[in-house]
């Protein structure tokens, strides 16, 4: 009788044994678990186009057409023949050519002005060299031309720069030589300042023969 009631008391203390650690379990709080990263960024959002352009700056001037501000000389067409002048040949001349000449303005003293020269051989087969001598007071910028076999029915041009650096220096000297197989021959051409455009000049020298080229 006895023994039964200590497996009863036995029996029921571990059943209250059972019951606490159930309870003891169930009031733990679960374990928190941290999320795991992305590998990928975000996507940001992208905003929408504006259509409407934006203003240009106040103040602020246009973009230049050229990519260089610097002022390019003017180049003129080459006159024609029949309205150019016959530059004045010296009393000795050796040389079969007529020169001619032409202004793109007037000559004003330290104001360059464009030249055009026209040498027509009256031969042909020769080389052909045309100069512009140094004058006091004039100040020109040319090269010779030099031309290596001529035609009788060719007329070899040359332009260049001419400013009057002083008042009074009213002409420039032409020198031109040409090699024939005969050999050289050279001359001398004058040609007036004062026949410029819009200088009231003008040069009886004109010849027929040239015009009619």
């Amino acid at each position: 009788m006895r023994t039964d009631k200590l497996d009863g008391m036995t029996r029921a203390a571990t059943g209250m044994a059972l019951l606490a650690l159930v309870l003891a379990g169930c009031g733990k709080p679960a374990p928190e678990t941290s999320p795991v990263p992305s590998s990928e960024p975000p996507a940001e959002a992208t905003p929408a186009p504006d259509a409407t352009p934006a203003p240009p700056p106040a103040n602020e001037a246009p973009p230049p057409t050229e990519p260089s501000a610097v002022p390019k000389p003017a180049s003129s067409a080459e006159p024609a023949v029949e309205s150019m002048l016959a530059a004045i040949p010296s009393a000795k001349m050796s040389v079969a050519v007529d020169l001619l000449y032409s202004f793109d303005g007037p000559v004003l003293p330290n104001q360059p002005v464009n030249v055009h020269l026209a040498a027509v051989p009256r031969t042909g087969g020769a080389k052909l060299t045309v100069s512009v001598q140094e004058t006091p007071g004039l100040q020109v910028a040319a090269g010779p031309l030099h031309v290596q076999k001529t035609s009788a029915l060719g007329v070899y041009r040359q332009q260049f720069s001419l400013t009057q650096l002083v008042a009074g220096t009213r002409q420039v000297s032409v020198l031109v030589i040409m090699e024939t197989t005969e050999g050289s021959g050279f001359g001398y051409f004058t040609i007036p300042l004062d026949t410029s455009p819009l200088d009231g000049g003008t040069n009886p020298q004109k010849q027929e023969s040239v015009k009619q080229r």
